[in-house]
């Protein structure tokens, strides 16, 4: 088993990175402060436990990366190709940019053939990755100091502190790593309501922040538990790193815990949040003080119906999906639920998003969809890094795997989604004709279509 284990900075925390590698497994984790964070594949699964302790599997639809690793190696001409040198790395520049690969560039040491710096464009972002200090192990020159740094200012740097071979290796060490129980049911119940309100077709829940009353979001477009900043200053708690992020325009984050959330009966403790500036009220009454994302989700099976104005929790073990529902399988690879749908005949990834109330397509999937003819009114809507602006059309079919939706009105944006892969938002303009039941522990979600 190679066991490496590096020295990490990141987002202005000083901590620790280790990777326990043994043929295609690998288990790899990173240590900020009191931030604990872990991924791997294992016997093929990919898996990953967020900062919460949750732990989960994906099929990772996010091939962009090996698609430009198999066009270099097959050594296609077409797709890869030398574009020049670069004199202050003494190294030649070779592009890459495959069909449905992303656009990126490798500076390869004239001297050595080793890769000493790599740029590759992500979204709207540019990453630079520099290799350098290689040194020889076990007959293979690798390098002993890493450091990748994005256009928005992010930075992560590591350093090895050490890189062995064991001979006599701990399979525990690369096992996919339980979830530590998260949300707390009441002893003896199983399914709660929780305490909901619906405005403008958005699922508004009462949270207790340490105690205290605010309303969140109940938002499966949230990747984890969000909060105000504004509310973190007042709960006096303490920030761990900064970073900057990008959904619909840039923002700052930090990450802060907090001692306890309770929404209605159910408890999270010592809960992991991202902190940052929330400014969507869903009326003139209402402001919204949190996101209550993945975490929540992933630790329970929620039942929406908003026709009926109600949600529920149930404990996912003693979950059982209603017999009358479709059934259609959610992807997770961003913490968010994706599935597959048709805009006319043409197939696409969309992400069901109770936090988003009107539906909305990427621009360059709109392109190759069946659309009608395209408003000249400009659509406005909010992420958390701003207000984008974009086109509206009308989609003559859309259906969300075997289920039939017809006709609906759809925004058409070339903002930054704050995700790869995703062709658009499936929002409540739609779900509200449906009861839906989101059941992450089975990658899965249950729709029924109300009677009309």
């Amino acid at each position: 088993m190679l066991i490496e284990r590096w020295k990490l900075v990141q987002d202005g925390l000083t901590g620790a990175f280790r990777t326990d590698r043994l043929g295609k497994d690998y288990r790899e984790q990173t240590v900020l402060g009191p931030l604990v964070y872990e991924n791997g594949v294992h016997n093929g699964t990919r898996w990953q436990q967020n900062r919460n302790g949750i732990t989960y599997t994906f099929t990772n639809y996010h091939e962009r990366d090996a698609i430009d690793d198999r066009a270099f190696t097959s050594r296609n001409t077409t797709d890869v190709k030398l574009i020049g040198e670069a004199i202050d790395e003494n190294a030649y520049v070779v592009q890459i940019d495959p069909p449905f690969g992303r656009l990126e560039w490798l500076f390869i040491d004239k001297r050595n053939g080793q890769v000493v710096r790599r740029e590759r464009i992500e979204r709207h972002t540019r990453i630079v990755t520099v290799y350098d200090d290689f040194k020889s192990f076990d007959g293979v020159l690798e390098p002993s100091h890493v450091r990748t740094t994005d256009s928005l200012g992010n930075d992560r740097e590591q350093t090895i502190v050490s890189r062995v071979l064991d001979s006599t290796p701990d399979l525990a060490d690369i096992a996919i790593p339980p979830s530590r129980p998260f949300v707390e049911f009441p002893a003896g119940t199983s399914t709660v309501k929780l305490p909901v309100r619906f405005i403008n077709g958005l699922c508004i829940v009462r949270v207790l922040v340490d105690g205290h009353p605010f309303d969140f979001l109940l938002d499966t477009g949230a990747a984890g538990i969000v909060i105000d900043s504004s509310l973190a200053d007042a709960l006096n708690l303490e920030r761990y790193g900064n970073r900057v992020g990008a959904t619909f325009g840039n923002f700052d984050e930090t990450t802060a815990i907090v001692p306890s959330l309770a929404v209605g009966p159910l408890r999270m403790r010592n809960v992991v949040v991202r902190d940052l500036s929330l400014t969507f009220r869903p009326d003139e009454k209402t402001r919204i003080w949190g996101l209550l994302g993945f975490d929540f989700f992933a630790d329970t099976a929620i039942h929406i119906d908003a026709e009926r104005g109600i949600a529920e929790a149930t404990a996912p073990a003693a979950f059982r999906p209603p017999l009358d529902a479709s059934e259609e399988t959610v992807e997770l690879d961003d913490k968010i639920p994706a599935v597959t749908t048709h805009v006319g005949s043409v197939a696409a990834r969309m992400v069901l998003d109770t936090g988003a109330n009107r539906t909305l397509l990427a621009l360059d999937f709109a392109n190759r969809a069946d659309l009608g003819d395209r408003s000249t009114n400009v659509a406005r809507f909010r992420g958390v890094g701003g207000l984008a602006s974009g086109e509206t059309a009308h989609a003559a079919a859309l259906a969300i795997g075997s289920l039939d939706i017809g006709g609906v009105t759809v925004d058409i944006s070339s903002a930054d989604f704050g995700t790869e892969d995703v062709d658009g938002f499936i929002g409540t303009d739609v779900l509200h004709d449906f009861e839906a039941w989101f059941n992450y522990r089975d990658n899965a979600v249950y729709l029924r279509r109300k009677p009309r």
